[in-house]
């Protein structure tokens, strides 16, 4: 084989299309190679992988870039997932891309237009990528409120970004929609929140007005340390998100009762929900909380 084909996929970081193998090869050759395994087919047509690379989701974009042809950032979801802090599991591949290819589909992918422009693309691993304080600014305007919060606490958690930068970016999309709500939201993210449910949750609390919480209240007595997920310390009231895992096991049952007995022992009131409540029944948790903090509510009509 031309040992010409070997650099350009190199070059193409192991992604490259049937043309340009047929350029160097014979149509027999290209389907002896993906026989063999030595290479493989994408998931879009005319496109192949070099087979001795693993599956990734960087390696996915490289080709869905291929398949559509031009140049193309990803974005959005997409951007997210691949810094680090996608909170939707959204699988369309979302790229930015010239006006000949905007709203060009592919099967899993879309092409979307930019007012920003993509003079700030960040290259990294052969994938052009939004940076990652503006992706978390698009990914919070772009989508549903209750996201936002959880965005924007995993891209300071994962440590994409600075709250400053997520200010800076927030500002560079004046005039943008739902920009608003993204600037309300930017300066109570939080490195500290561990899920993004446990972040929804608190957004519930921040959207309804109550006062903030702070995040990872740490409790210490008896030679004993809890943290709470978040709390609100001068009422001693504190809010727990309960998903699956967390009482998988009989033992993991027994030390959850374990630390919520103690919790309550020193004169806290804890509060669990689950993701029911965060989604279907906000109203009542909120209701709830609210009643313990001693605060008042008005349900919006």
């Amino acid at each position: 084989m031309d040992f010409a084909l070997y650099r350009l996929i190199a070059a193409q970081h192991g992604v490259f299309s049937t043309s340009q193998a047929l350029d160097h090869c014979t149509d027999a050759e290209v389907r002896s190679l993906v026989r063999t395994g030595r290479w493989r087919r994408s998931p879009w047509r005319g496109v192949l992988l070099d087979g001795e690379l693993p599956d990734s989701p960087v390696l996915l974009l490289r080709a869905a870039a291929l398949a559509v042809g031009g140049d193309l950032v990803a974005c959005h979801s997409t951007a997210a997932s691949v810094w680090g802090f996608d909170v939707l599991g959204d699988r369309t591949l979302h790229f930015l891309g010239p006006p000949q290819l905007v709203n060009r589909r592919l099967p899993g992918v879309q092409v979307h237009p930019s007012s920003l422009g993509t003079d700030d693309a960040v290259l990294v691993g052969g994938v052009w990528r939004t940076p990652p304080a503006r992706t978390a600014c698009d990914v919070v305007r772009t989508t549903a409120p209750i996201d936002g919060l959880a965005t924007l606490d995993a891209a300071l958690r994962a440590g994409a970004c600075t709250r400053e930068q997520l200010a800076a970016a927030a500002a560079d999309q004046a005039g943008l929609r739902q920009v608003i709500r993204l600037r309300e939201l930017v300066p109570v993210a939080d490195a500290a929140a561990e899920s993004p449910m446990e972040s929804r949750m608190r957004w519930r609390f921040l959207d309804a007005g109550l006062p903030a919480p702070r995040l990872q209240v740490r409790l210490v007595g008896a030679g004993r340390r809890h943290f709470l997920d978040m709390g609100w310390e001068e009422q001693s009231v504190g809010a727990e998100f309960d998903g699956l895992e967390a009482h998988m096991t009989r033992e993991q049952l027994d030390a959850d009762r374990s630390r919520h007995n103690w919790v309550t022992a020193h004169r806290w009131t804890l509060l669990h929900f689950t993701a029911s409540d965060v989604y279907r029944r906000h109203v009542a948790m909120v209701a709830r909380t609210a009643r313990a903090l001693g605060v008042p509510f008005r349900p919006r009509s």
